[in-house]
Order: structure tokens, then C-alpha cells, then sequence
């Protein structure tokens, strides 16, 4: 039997939350870090899991929690992660598989969003796949075989996370072989979905596949 979805309410910007209620929290495990849990309460959903060190949400908001129903671990304000990274640790260490979906960890301060992907790109090998969503656009760390069902007229960009990378792409307006790109060139920036069905092969290295939830025309890209 496959593993309960796990859905992680980060400490960031929430976005639209007309985007978080199509959202399907059914059966899912939720895990809320810090602000996260005025998103989880506003959605009217318990999370199974709150960790973090109070600094941004109302103390009755954690006042109000069943700790039967939600485990909680307070974190001390002074530390050497962010709240994101110690709620993966715990993740791991709880033995949690199965994909995880972030959600209001884009959007806000550019270095938090940063470490956020970079946390979910460390923990790739723990869930398999570690997806960051928001209204306008789904962010995904990527390594090695991957099959998508992006709608066609996607925009979609992959950003290299090592310092070289090599990587195939087939379904896209620019398809690639085995393509060697350097961390900095923009050679992946701003391709275009053209098939139901596209895959990406991360031969070598860590891409950050950036999706945005809108069609353009190829006339406007590059």
C-alpha cells in the first residue's frame, strides 16, 4: 500500500488561498512549521505534526492545539536550521516516505525561498520527489530519470544546483541530448512544453525545474 501524501505548510508567503483550497488534503499527513499553522487553522485543517520556535504565530494559535492529536516540537529560537529543515529531520527520522508537497514555502524573501529549495533538493533521495506550489507556478528539484505531464504551453525553466550538469529534455519546444550546461548559463531558461507528455533525464547533477501556470507563445520566449 503507497504511502499517506505528506503536506508541509512552510513559514512563508501562503499565496492565494483560493490556489490552497483545491488543494486535496485527504488523507494526507500535515506537517505545519511555525506560521504554517495559521495557514493550516485558516483551511480549517489539523495538522498532525507543528514544529517550530514560535516566532511567527500566535501563541493562542499554539495554545489551542491537541497534543494528541498533533505532535509538537518547539524548537529554540537561536539554532543553527530554519524551522523548513528541522521539520524534514523530523520527517526522515519518523520514517515518513513517499512524496512531499510544500506549500506557502515560495514567494516572500528571496533567501528563505532559496534555502527552501535547497533543503527539498538534500531530502530528494529521502521522498523521491519534494514539489513546491503556490497560484502561479510549481518549483521541483530534479535528478535522474523523470516522467511530467505538464499541460502544453508551459513555460518551464530548469536551473542547474551543481556546478555542472547534463541533461536530456524530450517533449519541449527545445529538446536536448545529453547537454552539458554550467551552473550560471541561462542555456535552460524559458523553455515551452509541446507534448502531452515530456521527460527529463538529470544525467548529472541537480536541477531546479521551475513551471509556470500559464500559456505563452513561443514568439515571446527568449
Amino acid at each position: 500500500m503507497p504511502a499517506a501524501p505528506t503536506i508541509v505548510f512552510a513559514g512563508g508567503d501562503p499565496g492565494s488561498f483560493t490556489f490552497l483550497r483545491t488543494v486535496d488534503y485527504k488523507g494526507a499527513y500535515l506537517a505545519a512549521v511555525d506560521r504554517g499553522l495559521s495557514v493550516a487553522v485558516t483551511l480549517g485543517l489539523v495538522p498532525d505534526l507543528f514544529v517550530g520556535d514560535g516566532d511567527s504565530v500566535a501563541p493562542e494559535l499554539l495554545a489551542t492545539l491537541d497534543r494528541d492529536r498533533t505532535a509538537v516540537i518547539m524548537l529554540p529560537a537561536r539554532k543553527d536550521i530554519s524551522d523548513l529543515e528541522a521539520t524534514f529531520d523530523q520527517l526522515v527520522a519518523s520514517g515518513r516516505a513517499g512524496g512531499v508537497l510544500v506549500l506557502a514555502g515560495l514567494g516572500g524573501r528571496l533567501d528563505h525561498t532559496l534555502f527552501n529549495l535547497q533543503v527539498a533538493a538534500r531530502h530528494l533521495d529521502d521522498f523521491g520527489q519534494v514539489t513546491f506550489e503556490d497560484d502561479q507556478c510549481l518549483v521541483r528539484p530534479l535528478m535522474h530519470h523523470n516522467d511530467l505531464q505538464l499541460p502544453r504551453g508551459t513555460t518551464v525553466s530548469f536551473v542547474p544546483d551543481s556546478a555542472k550538469v547534463e541533461v536530456s529534455l524530450e517533449g519541449f519546444a527545445y529538446p536536448l541530448v545529453h547537454a552539458i550546461v554550467e551552473q550560471g548559463s541561462t542555456q535552460l531558461l524559458s523553455n515551452v512544453v509541446r507534448e502531452s507528455r515530456q521527460c527529463v533525464d538529470v544525467h548529472r547533477g541537480t536541477v531546479f525545474m521551475i513551471a509556470w501556470k500559464h500559456e505563452v507563445e513561443l514568439s515571446h520566449v527568449r
